[in-house]
């Protein structure tokens, strides 16, 4: 496995959620206005864009995917997921810088939680991104616990990509 990858996969192994799993009952996520704001704030990152117009081109058109984001478009080959649910509004779950440049991104189904992809996402430079990489991971996430924690994620239709 090459180093960047490794780097990669650090940055998510520690979710969110794991709060939600230390024997209490699981609670909403509620963030203040000040968390709130940081957070929708990554929605308008080149990256975030980026990646949502790769999805958008990968389902719609999966030959015009740029020879630079192959790779990411072959991981979701083999994933085979319902074009429906790619099409569908996806929550930013992790936002990282990645050491070897880029940022991880990590996005989750609205409609179907199960679904989390992990990016890595590279500003090539100030105008343009690529999708480089997209990593498959064991998920042990409890989807009824994340459910719970992120419900207002989840069914917030204006924070979503």
């Amino acid at each position: 496995m090459k180093l960047y990858k490794l780097l990669f996969l650090a940055v998510f192994l520690s979710p969110l959620a794991s709060h939600a799993q230390d024997g209490k009952e699981p609670k909403e996520l509620v963030l203040n206005a000040q968390q709130l704001a940081k957070y929708s704030q990554s929605y308008k990152t080149p990256e975030v864009i980026h990646l949502r117009k790769f999805i958008n081109t990968y389902v719609n058109a999966r030959d015009k995917v740029e020879p630079g984001e192959e790779k990411a478009a072959q991981v979701l080959d083999g994933m085979k997921l319902d074009p429906a649910t790619l099409k569908g509004k996806f929550i930013v779950y992790q936002y990282a810088n990645i050491i070897g440049g880029g940022k991880g991104v990590s996005i989750v189904s609205q409609e179907h939680p199960e679904v989390i992809l992990d990016f890595w996402v590279y500003k090539t430079d100030a105008q343009h991104c690529e999708v480089r990489d997209l990593l498959i991971q064991d998920d042990n996430r409890n989807i009824e616990q994340f459910k719970t924690v992120y419900k207002k994620f989840l069914n917030n239709k204006t924070l979503a990509m």
